[in-house]
């Protein structure tokens, strides 16, 4: 029964499990360690997962600790603002709208604190709902709305400065 639950639940999430290890990590190969090294661990307590409630929410709780405590072990930096590559083309042409738009959109998410964007992370990339990300975080359901609600507002504000005067803070 453990191992059908391992596989009904757990394995379909690696995916989310890895975007969500590199959106806090941001390398590839640390997020790949550390989703395998949640997996071992998942796979090796899999016998309580019918004890779990929401076995998906728990396996992104585990891996959000795991990767906290992979910046601590290895003394690794997580990326900042200044870090962030940028793609220069020259040929306008060839440059669309919307990738420009996401360029920006990293700067301003840049910009955000830590648990504002694992937040808007959750919701908006991963299509968590608010009371797994309460659960995943460690925060209440009203700390989870006020977040994303400030989050959405200044990314709105800043996108609004860049439309109109091509900058943001």
């Amino acid at each position: 029964m453990s191992k059908l639950l391992f596989e009904k639940y757990i394995m379909p999430a690696s995916g989310k499990m890895y975007r969500y290890a590199f959106s806090i990590l941001k390398d590839n190969e640390s997020a790949a360690d550390v989703v395998q090294e949640c997996l071992m661990k998942i796979w090796d307590k899999r016998n309580k997962l019918s004890e779990v409630n929401n076995p998906e929410s728990w396996a992104m709780r585990i891996i959000r600790n795991q990767c906290y405590d992979w910046v601590k072990m290895n003394r690794y930096s997580v990326l900042g603002d200044k870090e962030l590559e940028i793609e220069d083309n020259s040929n306008p042409g060839e440059e669309l709208q919307t990738s420009d738009e996401m360029v920006w959109l990293n700067i301003i998410l840049n910009n955000i604190p830590d648990k504002q964007r694992e937040i808007f992370h959750l919701r908006e990339i991963e299509g968590l709902v608010y009371q797994d990300i309460a659960e995943i975080v460690g925060v209440t359901l009203s700390d989870v709305k006020v977040s994303l609600f400030r989050t959405r507002n200044k990314i709105k504000l800043e996108m609004q400065k860049i439309e109109q005067y091509g900058i943001a803070k």
